[in-house]
């Protein structure tokens, strides 16, 4: 018993609440920079997401340095009211720990967390002859998917009857992980290694995947004529037959496929199996078969231009739609203030404006760049956009004051304003595009949100009182305490009565109730009228 608790694991253990870092994840490719020099290719620049585990220590660990490694951290390098750190290596040759602070990374997925943005899946290029589509959350199941089978629906036969198809719609698009890689985005080292590493050996496997799917053809073709006659499906031997012609004719179905290749390119059926077999990510172009369209025609040229030009944009993502930021399938809640109450719009965040719509730097860029939560934002409001004259400051005006004024803080950066310029503003949904950047988009914050977060909520409750007491508002008297909230039943005591419709003694005999009462004699004569000269017993 002695010994087990003496070998050198169960020291580790009993010694290091941190038995193994996982391995940190490659590095982000970042743009090449430029003569003016950018930003985004230095080498100090926070990451656009993390590729190493961010460790964390409570309070009474952190006055001695000790995050569970191989030795005790220095206290000044960790005096901070952040304890997060990442190591870059447990020994150098200089006996030292290598690490550096993981704040940058940790602070914003704290402020993500408060902002509750949901995330949704990157939408498709918009194009001028497809209608821009509802934005679809991250966890829908036609996105989360990272199996090639679970996408496999059957279809009835009935179902592709109906929409003249010979099989199911393919949906693999939506998938954001895929076990071959992106050739595309692979240099010419890299495609040449792939060839040599992983394609050469599987030429054998290629040649009985490409007979299947031949014979899937053939099948599809031998059931689609049974159906137009009447007849049933294919049988067992029938399909026995079918692949014992392919197997003897393999060479001249595989020349007409290559033959079909040359004229069609990346439109081809060779393509797609290639694809399907590799599990490649969509390098298939458009071609006249899933277009339905003409060559000649003007829509397919632009098709074909935007596929060209957007082609950077069509690689798949390098992580889950979400990226973990949030769980949230959509933004469709409300918000309830514990004094307010439910609020309809939600509460706004202060941001930064880093640059404003007017800056020389890119001419380009008509919008203003924000600050949201560690995360890069555009105004949505452009140069194009017509706005208001931004006011000039007033002397002795507050300094929250200036944030509601969106035109004034974006027009111009101001030296004046101490902290910078900075701006209310909503965030609404997020997604992550191809290279692990989180995309979000905000709206200018309203005002009356400003006011409720900001507890300035005076000059709102006089604006209502003033409308109550206007004269054109008609006051509701209610019970006690106003029991009725302002609502009550018409009050009819004051009223004059209708007139009823039912014809009663006074009016048989001539009268009115309002004319007094008539005289006994007249009122005898009368009713002797009335009786036919009989008059009733008194």
């Amino acid at each position: 018993m002695s010994r087990s608790l003496n070998a050198p694991s169960a020291r580790l253990l009993q010694s290091s609440r941190l038995f193994s870092i996982p391995r940190p994840l490659p590095q982000p490719a970042f743009d090449q920079a430029t003569s003016t020099g950018d930003y985004r290719a230095s080498d100090t620049a926070t990451l656009p997401y993390p590729v190493q585990q961010a460790i964390t220590t409570p309070a009474s660990s952190h006055s001695r340095g000790d995050f569970g490694l191989k030795r005790p951290l220095p206290s000044r390098a960790i005096r901070t009211s952040t304890p997060h750190i990442k190591v870059n290596a447990h020994d150098n040759f200089a006996h030292i720990t290598d690490f550096g602070s993981a704040a940058n990374h940790t602070q914003t997925e704290a402020k993500w967390r408060e902002m509750n943005v949901p995330m949704m899946a990157k939408p498709l290029p918009r194009t001028n002859y497809t209608n821009k589509e509802p934005p679809q959350s991250a966890y829908d199941d036609k996105v989360d998917h990272t199996d090639r089978d679970a996408l496999r629906v059957d279809v009835t036969e009935r179902q592709m009857q109906q929409s003249g198809s010979s099989g199911p719609e393919s949906t693999e698009k939506r998938r954001w992980k895929y076990g071959g890689p992106w050739v595309t985005g692979m240099s010419e080292g890299e495609f040449e290694m792939y060839i040599v590493q992983t394609i050469s050996a599987r030429k054998a496997e290629f040649k009985e995947f490409l007979k299947e799917k031949m014979l899937d053809a053939r099948v599809q073709q031998e059931q689609r004529a049974s159906r137009e006659q009447g007849e049933g499906r294919v049988t067992y031997y029938r399909k026995q037959e079918l692949r014992r012609e392919i197997e003897a004719n393999y060479e001249k179905e595989e020349k007409k496929l290559r033959d079909n290749h040359t004229a069609q390119r990346l439109s081809s059926e060779l393509t797609a199996a290639i694809c399907d077999f590799l599990d490649l990510p969509g390098i298939r172009a458009p071609g006249p078969a899933n277009l339905g369209l003409n060559l000649e025609t003007e829509e397919l040229r632009q098709r074909l231009t935007e596929n060209i030009d957007k082609g950077e944009n069509l690689s798949p993502p390098t992580t889950h739609p979400a990226a973990g930021l949030s769980h949230l399938r959509s933004r469709l809640y409300m918000e309830n203030h514990p004094v307010h109450g439910p609020q309809a719009h939600r509460s706004p965040v202060l941001s930064r404006v880093l640059r404003a719509r007017n800056s020389q730097i890119a001419a380009s860029l008509n919008n203003a760049v924000l600050g949201v939560g560690g995360v890069v934002a555009l105004d949505p409001v452009s140069t194009g956009i017509r706005v208001g004259r931004p006011r000039k400051p007033i002397d002795g005006e507050n300094q929250l004051e200036h944030y509601t004024e969106y035109t004034r803080m974006t027009d111009a950066l101001d030296q004046d304003i101490k902290g910078g310029n900075k701006m209310w503003v909503q965030p609404e949904t997020a997604f992550i595009d191809e290279k692990g950047r989180v995309r979000l988009l905000v709206s200018r914050g309203d005002q009356e949100a400003v006011a409720v977060k900001t507890n300035r909520v005076q000059h709102i409750h006089e604006a209502k009182s003033a409308s109550l007491s206007s004269p054109s508002y008609i006051s509701h008297e209610g019970g006690y305490g106003n029991s009725r909230y302002g609502t009550r039943l018409p009050d009819m005591r004051h009223a004059r009565p209708g007139r009823s419709h039912v014809q009663g003694f006074d009016e048989e005999l001539g009268m009115s109730s309002q004319q007094g009462p008539i005289d006994r004699g007249a009122a005898s004569a009368r009713i002797r009228e009335l009786t036919g000269g009989r008059m009733p017993n008194s």
